[in-house]
């Protein structure tokens, strides 16, 4: 046999074995633009968003709440609606883009946001909220639990849970600030225990990352939270 015809040969087993390996690749690469464009999941490092989040949670956010980007890339294709107060929002850090944090949205492009002794101030009015004493079974595997108070905030609308914390009372006071176009004001749920906008300013609406939607799995020191599993994000 030729050396022509051996290699002819070769090349089209080569050519065979290409071929029955690319339907598993378009899949592998339709699995990865899925997930860049559609979910994004993330597991809860910190206590900063307590107790609606806690640490060991695995949440899925969607990807495509806000916009709709070319996958592997920033490109935004398609704006969907701007981000609402009160949505828990997953956002590259302003200051390092590499890590990616979940925080609460709670003032949006023109608000007047402010915080006084632990009371919430949007545009001037004092966002309302209601001790929850008789509820705080929600912190069970919160440390230092004895020493929290639990309230139920309406953020125009949004109800969710807040802390605060008695024995730290850390970020009670935040002057006035008005928020650029382009960015939201984002803080944590545990209000006296959260690195947020408070410290490094507002978030970039190119920073978005997807909204939180719900828990898919949550454990912590090897035990499984089986009640924490499916819960929605609200």
């Amino acid at each position: 046999m030729s050396e022509g015809i051996q290699n002819s040969m070769d090349t089209n087993r080569l050519l065979d074995k290409t071929k029955s390996w690319l339907p598993f690749a378009y899949l592998i690469i339709g699995l990865l633009a899925l997930r860049w464009t559609i979910v994004e999941p993330y597991v809860v490092p910190t206590g900063s968003m307590e107790p609606t989040l806690k640490p060991g949670d695995r949440l899925y956010a969607l990807k495509c709440a806000y916009d709709v980007r070319f996958p592997f890339t920033d490109w935004v294709l398609l704006k969907i609606r701007p981000v609402k107060r009160g949505d828990v929002i997953l956002f590259r850090a302003p200051r390092d883009p590499s890590i990616t944090y979940v925080k609460r949205a709670v003032a949006i492009a023109g608000d007047r946001v402010a915080l006084r002794e632990g009371r919430l101030f949007i545009n001037g009015e004092e966002i309302p909220k209601s001790d929850l004493e008789r509820s705080r079974g929600l912190l069970y595997d919160i440390e230092r639990n004895d020493e929290k108070t639990l309230f139920l905030e309406n953020l125009t609308g949004k109800q969710h849970y807040v802390i605060l914390d008695n024995g730290y009372p850390n970020n009670r006071y935040f002057e006035e600030v008005t928020v650029p176009p382009g960015h939201v004001f984002a803080v944590g749920d545990n209000r006296d225990n959260s690195h947020d906008s408070r410290a490094w300013g507002f978030v970039p609406e190119a920073n978005l990352k997807g909204q939180g939607m719900f828990i898919w799995f949550s454990s912590r020191d090897w035990r499984v939270r089986p009640e924490r599993i499916g819960t929605l994000i609200q």
